[in-house]
């Protein structure tokens, strides 16, 4: 490939304690046919020999830059390189993962075409684009999508165990697009049908920079994309097809203790997608109900058994919220009927249900709450 070029692409890597995979990451980077501009390496206070391994890569190559800064976590490392980041398109890479060579040039190259899609109601979430090939005189349901209009577009991503084995290949792989629209997309998110990662997609620099990532969160990709969907315009582009890698190692696991902190921001992501459905997209209220239930039920079946206490302000702020929507639980459409049975019994009695619970998962090992 490595043909047209649009406009200049930044990409941002933040590094913490990164240096048995940093040197792949830096190189998949570099070897993109859609050759990036400046290779920005954010070091995030890390006491390994990543600060080293950085500065050595920025003596081999000009495109590289480094930034030196004290532990602040992911965000604050992505809004140091948003800082000085100057590309007409910008994309992350988690220092752990790698991207396929051809990556950025498949998402750049989609995101500069004008596309038309069916606005059908059967055909709204998955509306493939033809992009204008098709007949120019076939005009009937059809909406067209300059690519000045579109600021975001996505991919696919692989999961790799740490032998190397491939886990997981999200994508279809039958090379299709789809044009979402912006409700479409908030939809896919909450549904839990959608990719909140900013690793898959690149974005168009100046639209991008306009926002900044919440600081000392978790789950801050969705929350970030919360605030952009509205303001995004027309939508994004999906292309069902791989192009981002994951290795799934000890280093890379979101959740492995107890962290009320993580539940905390996980709840707060939940409820302004709430406040989003009111404000923006009525017609998916229900949707994003059902998304605080399943949240809020994940966090039920987590949270330690001797922390189900009243003196746990989170804790009964959950509880509460609960048996407030007990009637909307009851029939929400979009819980499975495991999801609503667990959710009614905890309303009413969190920690029987809880101590019932934990001995069945001791007895068998699987997750009730998906």
């Amino acid at each position: 490939m490595g043909g047209y070029r649009y406009g200049t692409l930044d990409i941002i890597i933040p590094v913490y304690n990164k240096e048995k995979y940093l040197k792949r990451c830096v190189k998949s980077a570099l070897d993109q046919t859609y050759a990036p501009d400046h290779v920005i390496l954010v070091d995030d206070g890390s006491s390994d020999d990543s600060p080293r391994i950085c500065d050595e890569l920025a003596s081999e190559n000009s495109m590289i830059s480094v930034i030196h800064k004290e532990n602040g976590g992911a965000s604050s490392a992505r809004n140091a390189g948003l800082e000085v980041s100057t590309g007409d398109y910008v994309g992350f890479l988690d220092a752990d993962d790698w991207a396929d060579s051809d990556m950025y040039e498949k998402l750049i190259s989609a995101l500069n075409l004008d596309v038309e899609y069916d606005t059908t109601p059967a055909s709204k979430e998955k509306s493939l684009l033809n992009f204008m090939k098709e007949d120019p005189d076939d005009k009937k349901n059809k909406s067209r999508v300059t690519g000045a209009e579109l600021q975001a577009a996505q991919l696919m991503n692989r999961q790799y165990k740490s032998d190397g084995t491939l886990e997981l290949d999200v994508a279809n792989d039958d090379g299709q697009t789809r044009f979402l629209a912006a409700e479409d997309f908030y939809e896919e998110l909450i549904m839990h049908t959608g990719d909140s990662s900013f690793c898959t997609k690149v974005f168009r620099g100046d639209f991008l920079r306009s926002f900044r990532f919440s600081e000392g969160e978790s789950n801050e990709d969705f929350g970030l994309l919360l605030n952009m969907i509205p303001k995004m315009g027309a939508g994004i582009l999906t292309l069902d097809v791989p192009g981002y890698n994951i290795e799934l190692s000890d280093g890379s696991v979101t959740r492995g203790r107890y962290n009320q902190k993580f539940y905390e921001d996980m709840m707060k992501n939940a409820f302004a997608a709430l406040r989003v459905a009111r404000e923006k997209y009525p017609s998916h209220i229900i949707r994003a109900e059902r998304f605080t239930y399943v949240q809020a039920l994940d966090f039920m079946l987590h949270i330690p058994v001797e922390k189900m206490k009243s003196s746990n302000a989170f804790y009964m702020r959950i509880v509460r919220y609960l048996r407030s929507e007990r009637a909307k639980i009851s029939k929400n459409p979009y819980l499975s009927q495991k999801q609503r049975e667990y959710l009614l019994l905890l309303t009413d009695a969190p920690l029987v249900v809880r101590a019932t619970h934990s001995v069945v998962m001791r007895i068998r090992d699987g997750k009730v709450s998906e």
